[in-house]
C-alpha cells in the first residue's frame, strides 16, 4: 500500500457518462492509490488522447461530518465532484504544472463519500495527483530557515555542471583564454553538439569529418579528423570527458546539409563505427581515449510541423528506422559504450511515439535518454524529468539514463528574446543556473548539460570577447565544490519560495552548500534574513561567499548565532558555504 492516507484504492474508467460523477463504473480499473504523481496512461495500459477526459475515483468513510483537505494536481486540468457535486476546479487558478498541484477544501459527510475526478488530459501527458493533504502557504517576505542534517545521505552528487563545448586553450602569445579558469571549475563531461559553429572549420559532424559518402568507410583516407583531434585534445586537457554527438548541428538556413536522412543508415553506422574507433581504439592514427557516452542525433523532433526542418529532414516514421538500425548496430560493436540519444527537444508526444517505436519487435538499446529544456522556471526540471522517467519505465527501459543535454534561461523565443540573452549572460541568468543544478540534483534525472560553453549568445559562463568568467561561471565552480565531496546531504527548503539548495558532505564531518534565491518576475521581493543550521555542528568558522550585483564568488561576512550561520540574502543571488 502506498502512504495516501485518505485513499487506500482508486479506480480509473475512461467512459464518461452522466453517472461517472455519482458512481465507480464496474470496469473500473482499480490501483493502489500512490502518495505522488501517476501518469493515468501507465494505469489504464493505452494512449489517451489530448483533450479526453478521465474519471478517477476514491471512497472514503468518515465517523462524522467533517471537512478535508485535498491536493489535486493534472496535467492539463481536473474537475472534483463529491458526492455528484462538483465543489472544485484546477482550471480556475491556472493550473498548468502538475508540480503546481492545488488545495481543494471539501465538506464530507457521516458515511461513505465518493470522489469523482474528471481529468481532461493534455498534450504532454496525462500525470494526476489525489492525496489528502494541506498546502502549505509560501511568502517571500518572511525569514528564511534552511535546516540541514548532515547524517542524512539522500544519495550521491550528480554531474548537473556538465556543458556543452570547450575552452580556448590560446596561443603562445595569447593571453585570450578560458582554459585555466575551465580547469578550475572542473568541467565534468563535454557535448560537441554545434561544435562545427566556432573554433576549427570541418569538425565533430558526421558529414564533416567524413565528407562524401560514395566513399568506402573501411577506407582511412576517406575520413578528415585533423581539426576534430584538437577539438578534442583541447576539452580533454580542460580536465572534461567527453560526450559525443553523432550528427550535425543544426542548420537554420533554407538549404540543407548534414541534416537530411542519410541515403543509406547502416553505412552511416558504420562511418559511425569508424569515428569511435579511432577516438577509442587508435584506428587511423588515432587516440584511445575511451570516451563512453556516444549520441544519435539531436531534436529530430524540432520544427517538424513546419517547412523549415532544421534537425532531421526526414519523417518520424523515418528517424525511428534511422535510430532503430544505428543504434542496434553501433551496440552490437561497442557493448561497452553507452550509446543513446536522441537528444529530443521536447516534444514528448515524439518521445512516446519514438519509445513505442524503438522497443516493439526486437528491443533497441538504450542506455540514456537525452533530451531538452529551455525555461524561466527551474521547477519545470523536476516536472519534465518525472514525464520522461514515466514515459521510459513504461516502454521497459527502466534502466536508461535520463539525460538533460541541453538547458539555459529562456523567458521566451519571440518578444522577449533579446531580454532572455541579456539575462542568461548576467547576474540573473547566473542564479538561475545555481538553481537549476539545485533542481536537477534533486530530480529524476542523471546529468544536466548546459549550452552553451563556446563563444555565442547563449554562453553566459565566459564573456563572448574577452573569454573571462561571467557571473555564470561561479555557479559552475560552486557546483564543483560540492561534487568534490561527493555525497548529498538532507537540506529542507520546503518553506521558502524561490530558494533551491544542495548540501553536501564528504561523510567525514566536511559541509558545502549552495543556496540560491531565484525569481523570475521582474519586481522583486525584498531581502531577507537566511538562517542555515545543520543538525550538531557548530558552524564557527565557517566561510560564506557571494554572488551579486557587486560580488563575484567573494568572502562575506554573517552572524553566528548558537551555532547556525545568519545572512541576508537579496532575490537573484546565490550564496556558497563551506564548513
Amino acid at each position: 500500500m502506498g502512504n495516501n492516507k485518505l485513499f487506500k484504492e482508486l479506480y480509473l474508467s475512461l467512459n464518461v457518462t452522466d453517472k461517472s460523477y455519482t458512481e465507480i463504473p464496474q470496469n473500473a480499473t482499480e490501483f493502489t492509490a500512490p502518495d505522488d504523481f501517476i501518469e493515468l496512461e501507465n494505469i489504464c495500459g493505452q494512449e489517451i488522447k489530448p483533450q479526453s477526459k478521465v474519471m478517477v475515483y476514491g471512497e472514503f468513510e468518515l465517523e462524522k461530518e467533517q471537512k478535508i483537505s485535498l491536493l489535486v494536481g493534472a496535467d492539463w486540468y481536473a474537475n472534483v465532484y463529491l458526492n455528484g457535486e462538483k465543489v472544485f476546479t484546477t482550471r480556475d487558478d491556472n493550473n498548468i504544472s502538475i508540480l503546481n498541484y492545488l488545495q481543494c477544501d471539501i465538506i464530507g459527510r457521516k458515511g461513505k463519500n465518493l470522489i469523482a475526478v474528471e481529468v481532461i488530459k493534455g498534450k504532454a501527458s496525462s500525470f494526476f495527483l489525489l492525496k489528502e493533504g494541506v498546502k502549505k502557504v509560501q511568502k517571500t517576505d518572511v525569514p528564511i530557515m534552511i535546516p540541514g542534517a548532515l547524517n542524512e545521505i539522500t544519495g550521491e552528487i550528480k554531474p548537473m555542471n556538465a556543458v556543452n563545448n570547450s575552452p580556448i586553450k590560446g596561443g603562445k602569445t595569447q593571453t585570450r583564454s578560458n582554459m585555466k579558469a575551465w580547469q578550475e571549475a572542473k568541467i565534468p563531461y563535454s557535448r560537441n553538439h554545434d561544435a562545427s559553429f566556432a573554433y576549427y572549420p570541418n569538425i565533430v559532424d558526421v558529414h564533416l569529418i567524413f565528407p562524401d559518402f560514395s566513399r568506402d568507410p573501411e577506407d582511412p583516407s576517406a575520413y578528415d579528423f585533423t581539426h576534430t583531434d584538437l577539438f578534442i585534445k583541447n576539452i580533454l586537457e580542460g580536465g572534461t570527458d567527453i560526450f559525443y554527438r553523432l550528427g550535425s548541428k543544426i542548420e537554420h538556413h533554407p538549404k540543407k546539409y548534414g541534416t537530411l536522412p542519410p541515403p543509406d543508415f547502416h553505412k552511416w553506422a558504420v562511418i559511425c563505427e569508424h569515428i569511435i574507433r579511432h577516438y577509442n581504439e587508435g584506428w587511423a592514427n588515432g587516440f584511445k581515449y575511451n570516451i563512453k557516452y556516444w549520441e544519435i542525433w539531436n531534436e529530430p523532433d524540432l520544427s517538424h510541423e513546419n517547412g523549415n526542418k532544421k534537425t532531421w529532414g526526414g519523417t518520424d516514421e523515418e528517424f525511428f528506422n534511422f535510430y532503430r538500425t544505428a543504434a542496434t548496430y553501433l551496440k552490437n560493436k561497442f557493448p561497452h559504450l553507452k550509446i543513446g540519444g536522441p537528444a529530443s527537444a521536447g516534444d514528448l508526444g515524439f518521445t512516446k511515439r519514438f519509445l513505442k517505436s524503438i522497443s516493439e519487435g526486437e528491443r533497441v538499446p538504450l542506455d540514456f535518454f537525452s533530451w531538452h529544456l529551455y525555461t524561466n522556471n527551474p521547477i519545470l526540471v523536476s516536472e519534465r524529468a518525472i514525464m520522461v522517467r514515466s514515459i521510459l519505465n513504461r516502454y521497459g527501459y527502466k534502466n536508461t539514463e535520463s539525460i538533460l543535454d541541453e538547458w539555459n534561461y529562456i523567458r521566451d523565443w519571440t518578444d522577449s528574446f533579446v531580454y532572455s540573452i541579456e539575462s542568461m549572460i548576467g547576474l540573473k541568468g547566473a542564479v538561475f543556473n545555481a538553481a537549476m543544478m539545485c533542481e536537477g540534483q534533486n530530480a529524476k534525472l542523471d546529468m544536466m548539460m548546459y549550452y552553451d560553453a563556446r563563444p555565442c549568445a547563449f554562453n553566459g559562463i565566459f564573456d563572448y570577447y574577452t573569454l573571462r568568467p561571467l557571473k555564470g561561471y561561479y555557479s559552475f565552480l560552486a557546483w564543483s565544490k560540492l561534487a568534490e565531496l561527493g555525497k548529498q546531504f538532507k537540506l529542507d527548503t520546503a518553506t521558502a519560495p524561490g530558494v533551491y539548495a544542495v548540501g553536501a558532505t564528504d561523510g567525514k564531518g566536511q559541509a558545502r552548500i549552495l543556496v540560491s534565491r531565484f525569481f523570475e518576475q521582474d519586481d522583486l521581493p525584498a531581502p531577507v534574513p537566511v538562517t542555515i543550521k545543520i543538525d550538531g555542528v557548530n558552524l564557527q568558522g565557517a566561510k560564506l561567499y557571494l554572488v551579486d550585483d557587486k560580488h563575484n564568488f567573494e568572502s562575506v561576512g554573517y552572524q553566528l548565532v548558537n551555532g547556525a550561520v545568519v545572512f541576508e540574502m537579496k532575490a537573484n543571488t546565490f550564496i556558497y558555504m563551506e564548513k
